[in-house]
This record gives C-alpha cells, sequence and structure tokens, in this order.
C-alpha cells in the first residue's frame, strides 16, 4: 500500500492536461476564459473531490487488513513529505537481484548476464504521458486545423498580406509623376534586379536577350529624363518589344519596388565606364544615342567615324 497523491497535486495535472488538450483544438489561448472550458475544469475538480473521499475509504479499508509491519512502514511513509517519497520511490535501487528474485534471461555473451530488471517507474510514467499525447494530438490533427502546416501557412500569409495592406495605406506607391532617384534604394533595387530582370538583362545589366543597360544607347525612349525613362519601361514594358513585361501596369511589381529597381539600374548606369562612342562593356549597343546623354554630339561623333549607322534619339509621341 502506498501514500497517495495529494489532492492539490492531482488536480494541477489535471487542469494542465484539459488546458493542453483545449489548446490542440482552438490553436490558442482564448479558451482560458471561456465559458465551457471553466465549467469543464470546474466539473474536473468535483470529481477529483469525489474520488478523492472515496480513495480515503479505500485506503482506511485496507489498511486495517495490513499485518502490523504493513502498517508501520506505511504510517512511516506518509510522514514523508510526498515528493521525497516520490523521488525514492522512482530511483531507489532494486532489492530483486541481491535477493534473487531477478530473473535471468536465457541468453548473454562474453559471460555478461541479460537480467529481466523492471524498468524504472519514471520511465514508464513518461512512457505513459507520450501515449496519452499521442493520442490527443492525432485527435485534435484529425478532426481540427491543430498542426496543420497547409492551414498554419495560410493563415499567415493571409496576415502577411493584411500587414502589407495596412503598410501601403501609410506608405503611398511611387508612380512616374512622383518617382525619383534614391541612392539608400539601390541594394533593395538590386534585389528586385536579380529575381526579376537578371535572366534578360544578365548579371550587372550589361545584356543578354534584354539590351545593355550600362551604355548610353536606347531602344525605348519614352521620357526626357534618363532615370524617369527607367520607371517608364519597367512600368508599362516596351512598345517595340512585348517581351519586355509591363511588371507596374501588370501588377506584378509596386510602384517603390519599380523605383528601387529603377535607382539600381540608373546608378549602374551613372558609374559605368565608357567608350568614346556611348557604348559599354558587355553587349553591342542597341538602339539610339540617349537623348539625355551629356556628350551626345561627342559619342555620335564618335560612332559615325566607326562606320555606325546611329543617331541621338528623341522622345517617342
Amino acid at each position: 500500500m502506498k501514500p497517495r497523491a495529494p489532492f492539490y497535486i492531482t488536480a494541477i495535472i489535471v487542469i494542465l492536461l484539459i488546458a493542453g488538450a483545449f489548446y490542440m483544438f482552438v490553436d490558442n489561448f482564448s479558451f482560458l476564459t471561456s465559458t465551457l472550458f471553466l465549467a469543464t475544469a470546474i466539473v474536473a475538480i468535483l470529481l477529483l473531490l469525489i474520488i478523492s473521499a472515496l480513495s480515503r475509504l479505500v485506503d482506511a479499508e485496507k489498511f486495517k487488513k495490513l499485518s502490523p509491519e504493513q502498517q508501520q512502514a506505511y504510517l512511516k511513509a506518509s510522514k514523508q513529505s510526498y515528493f521525497t517519497w516520490l523521488w525514492n520511490d522512482a530511483f531507489n535501487k532494486k532489492t530483486q537481484e541481491t535477493d534473487g528474485e531477478v530473473k535471468v534471461l536465457d541468453h548473454g555473451f562474453d559471460g555478461i548476464k541479460e537480467l529481466d530488471n523492471l524498468l524504472p517507474k519514471w520511465y514508464l510514467g513518461l512512457f505513459g504521458i507520450t501515449i496519452v499525447y499521442g493520442v490527443v494530438y492525432l485527435i485534435a490533427y484529425s478532426f481540427t486545423d491543430f498542426a496543420h502546416a497547409d492551414k498554419e501557412y495560410d493563415a499567415e500569409y493571409a496576415q502577411q498580406l493584411e500587414e502589407i495592406k495596412k503598410h501601403e495605406e501609410t506608405t503611398p506607391q511611387a508612380t512616374l509623376e512622383t518617382t525619383k532617384f534614391d541612392p539608400a534604394k539601390v541594394a533593395d533595387g538590386q534585389k528586385v534586379y536579380d529575381a526579376y530582370c537578371v535572366s534578360c538583362h544578365d548579371a550587372g545589366a550589361k545584356g543578354n536577350i534584354g539590351p545593355n543597360q550600362t551604355d548610353d544607347y536606347w531602344i525605348n525612349i519614352y521620357q526626357s529624363d534618363e532615370f524617369k525613362n527607367i520607371f517608364d519601361v519597367v512600368w508599362n514594358g516596351s512598345r517595340n518589344n512585348p517581351s519586355m513585361v509591363a511588371f507596374g501596369a501588370l501588377e506584378q511589381l509596386k510602384g517603390n519596388q519599380i523605383e528601387a529597381v529603377a535607382s539600381y539600374l540608373y546608378d549602374l548606369n551613372q558609374k559605368a565606364k565608357k567608350n568614346a562612342d556611348g557604348s559599354a562593356e558587355g553587349k553591342e549597343p542597341q538602339g539610339d544615342i540617349a537623348p539625355w546623354s551629356e556628350n551626345a554630339q561627342t559619342e555620335l561623333q564618335a560612332a559615325t567615324a566607326e562606320g555606325k549607322d546611329v543617331k541621338i534619339g528623341t522622345v517617342a509621341q
């Protein structure tokens, strides 16, 4: 006969188990103030009180049937702190082996005997807890949204969209009329470029399928300002080549993203080392010399001297 756990310990464990089950089904702690949770906890406490009273009656009857030695041992154990008794009971060494009560299994190796020792109680307790938790988890996973990665992703994605919406309400997007070069956005612009533009214009915007962005030649000239022309082409695409997507008009990129990538391309173009005719390292020039080039006339003369049929471009109407 062993001392029973104090009522308050059993109550705490039961309340925690109930709370854990509710959390699995609700997936947040809002249930703590719900009527259902509080009612369940109260009913559980009442049942524990009834079980505790019945257990005391059962223990009293069992105590009468014990031998005097067993009664003394029980009373001695009852006087100890429950946690002290629990520790000793869980970790004290067993005496079966010294008493010759442990069964020796009929196999071994190199003179080593394998004994059929009992598993520690703390180990068996943890094993039981994992089984109970596994059953509750399986039920929660099967009939609720608890621990579903796809449901959690959808919820987080919806939350992110809401946060983006709120951010955009307080942070206006750049337009062709309001945009301007911002050196602080060059690094972010490179990230946008690497995600959307590098496959056609190559690393460093030196040209691949698409034209070189670091020279003074342009196929699409819609603005009299270089930076705004970059913004215009990225937003509206190319009127001359449908392969150049209208990222802004099709809402694939936001205005601030286009302003950032335009800042990156403008910064590259301004820092690029250019030849006398306005060409630069990378793909050969395409289109006409940009009207905003500071040395447009000099570049035109140098290109003509090399036998290139080029002209200074004009803004398309």
